[in-house]
């Protein structure tokens, strides 16, 4: 067999095997360049939520070959959330295709059965790992390996560190391993290019998630330094110098527990036309129904506040999406981050000096509980996680700081307030006996209660305290501008339930007695 100079320089012995040649490699062969026709992405940017998916963007360089290039496999996107484009808007993906590997067979039916067509074939299989079939000697033969040259004569397969040399003119089929992706690009007059051409491709994926944490570093009387550190847990990919958005918000994906059709080896056509990644993101945003944040904190002086959308905003470099939808959630962005498959990282995400303030609160039977009032006067929402507050070298606490939009406020429990005395009594004020009848011979008193609470504050700072005191009947009356409302799920006579509120400013060493009255209905005796 012929061999040519530089293959007796690359090679330093030659043995027969199966009727092929198998060549022992010289020592120092040189790495095998990469093939410019296969599609390797690398991660541009992943959107996190806090439900445990991420929203991935990935791009890469590509040749195209009559407008088709391979690509290894998918990951496990979540169905409907599948997107691969070209970055250039005069060019369309319009098909993509999975499967085993591509496939040539050259017997004049798909492919030419010449000479020609094999090497060109071969050429732009090179540095992959193929799979021959060929007869030689009237025999049925098959090579795998990675194809690391062509020649005029024959094609070079190298196995396990064996090279074999297959005749060109013997080949019949010619398959491409562990490439089951295909990708076929048309421009705008539906040609397909033979040219260089940067694809995306952006999914959904389980995986990766967020877990905000707090600081709250107490600086002096008014002003306290709130710093943000966001954990990233990633076990889906590896992420390498990418842009991480931690997203506050958590979108509602309906087909999350679905895989889309290409991952598990279908034929779709994708995206009709060019999209540029930023289209692509916010399409895919602005469709989801964001979910409310249970934990939101209360802006109008109410316990249990449902808050439907977060307050977007852009301080301290944080991306406003301006977009329908956009304003319902915030992005925290941490710019060139390496974070690979199985590794976790803090990332601090923002740091604030803000306002604070005081305020004291009693629900009877309970104790007075001590709260610092932050007001958030940044653009930015805070979004829901455990805080660890802290002043000079002493802990004050660890609790969850709510849900904040930005020119919010939120309440940060602190402790119970045990320099605030306070006492409830409650007596009968009035009854009306059998004052109302449902039905016969069944009759109900009609009870006034009056209750009394006294408070005194031995703090050395005047505070502002808050009173909620439930009652099981109908609040009638309430000293000193009290407020009285009425649970209006709970109108039966013998289960009425109503609240008395009042919000009162103390003194230190000051002294101050509240009153109300409410009625209930009682069976009489």
């Amino acid at each position: 067999m012929p061999t040519k100079n530089r293959d007796r320089r690359s090679f330093c012995a030659l043995i027969m095997v199966g009727g092929s040649i198998a060549f022992l490699p010289s020592i120092g062969a040189a790495q095998q360049p990469k093939n410019p026709h296969v599609l390797e992405t690398t991660t541009k940017s992943v959107a996190v939520f806090k439900n445990g998916f991420g929203f991935f963007m990935r791009e890469g360089e590509v040749t195209l070959r009559d407008g088709w290039c391979t690509a290894g496999a998918l990951p496990p996107a979540a169905f409907g959330t599948l997107a691969i484009y070209s970055h250039d808007e005069h060019q369309t993906v319009d098909i993509v295709g999975s499967g085993p590997g591509e496939i040539f067979e050259f017997d004049g039916v798909e492919s030419p059965d010449t000479p020609e067509e094999r090497r060109q074939r071969l050429y732009s299989c090179l540095n992959l790992d193929v799979q021959i079939d060929y007869r030689e000697l009237a025999l049925d033969r098959t090579v795998s390996g990675t194809l690391s040259s062509v020649d005029g004569t024959y094609a070079i397969v190298m196995k396990e560190g064996l090279r074999y040399a297959v005749p060109i003119d013997h080949i019949q089929k010619l398959q491409v391993l562990d490439l089951p992706l295909r990708i076929h690009v048309t421009d705008d007059e539906g040609i397909a290019p033979s040219s260089q051409s940067t694809l995306g491709i952006a999914y959904l994926r389980g995986g990766i998630t967020w877990i905000p944490e707090y600081t709250l570093r107490v600086i002096d009387e008014k002003t306290i330094k709130l710093t943000l550190r966001g954990t990233l847990v990633n076990e889906a990919e590896d992420i390498i110098h990418g842009d991480v958005n931690f997203v506050v918000g958590v979108p509602n994906f309906a087909h999350t527990d679905y895989l889309a059709p290409i991952v598990v080896g279908q034929m779709i056509r994708t995206i009709g036309t060019a999209i540029a990644p930023a289209q692509i993101s916010m399409q895919i945003a602005t469709r989801a129904s964001f979910a409310n944040n249970a934990n939101a904190a209360s802006q109008f002086g109410v316990e249990t506040l449902s808050i439907d959308s977060a307050m977007g905003g852009l301080d301290l470099g944080l991306p406003m999406l301006h977009s329908a939808g956009g304003s319902d959630y915030t992005v925290y962005t941490k710019h060139d981050l390496t974070v690979r498959k199985g590794e976790k990282a803090i990332v601090t995400l923002f740091e604030q000096t803000i306002p604070y303030s005081h305020i004291y609160r009693w629900t009877p039977p309970g104790r007075v509980q001590h709260s610092l009032v932050l007001q958030n006067e940044s653009t930015t929402a805070w979004t829901t996680g455990p805080a660890l507050a802290i002043s000079g070298s002493q802990p004050l606490g660890e609790d969850l700081l709510k849900y904040t939009p930005r020119n919010g406020r939120c309440e940060y429990p602190v402790t119970a307030a045990v320099n605030v005395a306070h006492q409830k009594t409650e007596r009968e004020y009035e009854r009306k006996l059998k004052a109302h009848s449902p039905r016969r011979e069944l009759y109900l008193d009609l009870v006034t209660l009056e209750g009394e609470l006294k408070i005194r504050n031995y703090e050395s700072q005047p505070i502002t305290l808050v009173i909620n005191v439930p009652v099981p009947g109908k609040p009638i009356f309430a000293s000193k501008d009290g407020a009285m409302s009425t649970d209006s799920t709970m109108l039966e006579l013998t289960k009425r339930q109503g609240m008395v509120n009042w919000k009162v400013d103390l003194k230190p060493d000051e002294t101050i007695t509240l009153k109300y009255r409410y009625e209930r209905y009682v069976p009489s005796n």
